[in-house]
């Protein structure tokens, strides 16, 4: 019998037309056209879903640039107005009471601009006239006139932060009035103005080439290099900056030309993964045509039972059909599965290292800025002669640069994560050591710790570990109240290790509960948005997970569960 059948299939496929007439060239027929609809439809799904995320991941990552962009702007703003009223109320500045202005004003104007930024000039005048300057070639009847700009504000009605635009990039003007110690009068005003797109570039760690910041009477203050089209012509996210020189529209552009670019890249992908599952699928579709129509009976019960089950549109065997339908069905399901999972991860993965390599830039470009602040605070410190305002300027600087250097260490903890070096530890002396780091801390803000913790045996890096016990701590203890309480437990179950810090503060917001592992995004005001984003990657390093166990206005509880040692041992 299997003799005569092979001589009847090969007689079938001799003749074209006994072959597309046969029962198995009509199911060959139909099981390859089935598979190429099939494929085809899933490719046109994927490639519209695919681009609906693509977007979507954009505008994701413009919203953040945007956001960071329109926060850091703020910052940048208050603190050179911050910077700009504390030099008014130097004691160099009395010396504008003077008709004859002493070499102290422009000694202090020259450290006002290193304080701001580079290509920053000052000025120091009264009733329109410099007085002195941090370039003394503004000085003397042949000195160059103040720019328009600078020149309106030094004589403007108030004092304060402006931005303007102009043909050559525009400016930054912070002036603030010098009032006499003796009668409270107004001695004189100072003026300092820095190029618009230095300060931005400076102020905004992020590339200006795709940035446009707008006015609020709707016009343009500063457009990137990049967007040389018409605004349709880009992706857009905005932002509002509420800064002392009034609101600014802060927008990051992404080119449209360019997304599309990518979507046809990936969609070149899609159609070549489609053809080799082609190339793949079409001659096992024929292998599978053969073997069901080997034996009329079997074919007959099989074609029965798929009839009986109306299969779904993508392909599903029957329990009769032979083992390659199942392996095909099971292999295009779990095939598109995969890709949508792929999709997904790969999309975090890829902000996350976009993020980090921002981190890891920003950290690194704000170091060297800081170490020469750190050495002329200390300078300061030792030079003779400083009286007691000074010292509390100094004592001001050197707790601001302490601040931003704790923010440098965060920033490079998360874009250059550590890898852990796992071994036998007890989480709770882990949990015992870093409560006693924080105590001091705690106690201070008027909070209480406590410990509740058992023998808990885990397989981890302990100093890594206490990172993720300190930032969980210093998060719940920002979180209370004064009077309020934070409780570690940790504990063996289930051949894990489980840790939970609980606090009564005031619990995580609904629309951020979602985002609270995003860099950047905080709930504390003292916050940087960090901490948690860390303490997952510290976490899932070490092969566990970590997840809100309740949040609510009576206070938050985080989950941390790791895998012990017992487990490490009978794996």
């Amino acid at each position: 019998m299997s003799v005569q059948h092979s001589e009847s299939w090969k007689t079938s496929f001799a003749g074209g037309r006994r072959w597309s007439g046969s029962l198995a060239g009509r199911l060959a027929i139909l099981l390859v056209a089935f598979l190429v609809l099939t494929t085809g439809a899933v490719v046109v799904r994927e490639y519209a879903v695919g681009r609906e995320q693509r977007v979507a991941e954009v505008t994701g990552t413009l919203e953040v640039e945007a956001t960071v962009a329109a926060d850091r702007l703020e910052g940048a703003l208050a603190e050179r107005a911050r910077l700009i009223d504390l030099w008014a109320r130097l004691e160099s500045s009395q010396d504008l009471a003077l008709d004859d202005v002493d070499t102290r004003v422009s000694h202090s104007l020259s450290d006002l601009v290193a304080a701001l930024s580079d290509q920053t000039e000052a000025v120091a005048v009264r009733d329109g006239v410099v007085l002195s300057a941090s370039d003394p070639g503004r000085l003397g009847g042949e000195a160059p006139a103040l720019p328009d700009p600078v020149a309106r504000e030094a004589t403007a009605l108030r004092p304060g932060v402006t931005l303007h635009a102009m043909d050559d990039g525009g400016l930054v003007v912070a002036t603030a009035d010098v009032v006499s110690a003796m009668d409270g009068s107004v001695l004189g005003r100072i003026v300092a103005w820095t190029p618009l797109r230095r300060f931005l570039g400076t102020s905004i760690p992020l590339e200006l080439g795709a940035a446009r910041v707008d006015l609020p009477d709707g016009g343009v203050l500063i457009r990137g290099d990049a967007l040389v089209e018409g605004d349709e012509a880009y992706l857009w996210a905005h932002h509002v900056a509420r800064t002392v020189a009034g609101d600014l529209a802060v927008s990051m552009g992404a080119s449209r030309a360019e997304i599309d670019r990518a979507l046809r890249a990936s969609g070149r992908q899609l159609v070549t993964l489609a053809a080799l599952f082609l190339i793949v699928a079409l001659p096992a579709s024929l292998l599978v045509v053969r073997t069901a129509t080997s034996s009329l009976a079997r074919l007959t019960r099989a074609a029965r039972e798929l009839d009986a089950r109306k299969p779904a549109p993508l392909p599903a065997a029957a329990p009769l059909a032979p083992t390659e339908v199942h392996v095909l069905a099971d292999a295009m399901s779990s095939m598109v599965s995969r890709l949508g999972e792929a999709r997904d991860e790969l999309a975090r993965a890829e902000s996350l290292a976009a993020v980090g390599m921002l981190t890891k830039s920003l950290a690194h470009e704000i170091r060297t800025p800081l170490s020469v602040l750190r050495a002329g605070t200390e300078m300061l410190d030792r030079e003779a002669g400083v009286g007691p305002r000074g010292r509390e300027v100094i004592r001001m600087l050197e707790a601001e640069v302490a601040r931003l250097a704790r923010l440098m260490d965060d920033l490079l903890v998360f874009g250059r994560p550590s890898t852990p070096v796992p071994r036998d530890a007890d989480l709770a002396d882990v949990a015992a050591s870093a409560v006693d780091a924080l105590s001091a801390e705690a106690h201070e803000n008027g909070v209480g710790l406590e410990l509740q913790a058992d023998p808990t045996p885990v397989w981890g890096d302990p100093d890594l570990l206490r990172q993720v016990v300190v930032n969980l701590v210093t998060n719940g203890v920002r979180a209370c109240a004064a009077g309020g309480d934070v409780v570690i437990r940790v504990r063996p179950a289930d051949s894990a290790a489980v840790l939970e810090v609980e606090d009564d503060g005031h619990g995580i917001p609904a629309d951020l509960l979602d985002r609270i592992w995003t860099p950047l995004v905080t709930t504390h005001r003292s916050g940087n948005g960090l901490g948690l984003p860390i303490v997952r990657q510290l976490v899932e390093a070490h092969g566990g997970e970590i997840r809100v166990a309740r949040t609510s206005e009576a206070g938050t509880c985080m989950r941390v569960t790791l895998p012990s040692t017992e487990r490490k041992e009978d794996g």
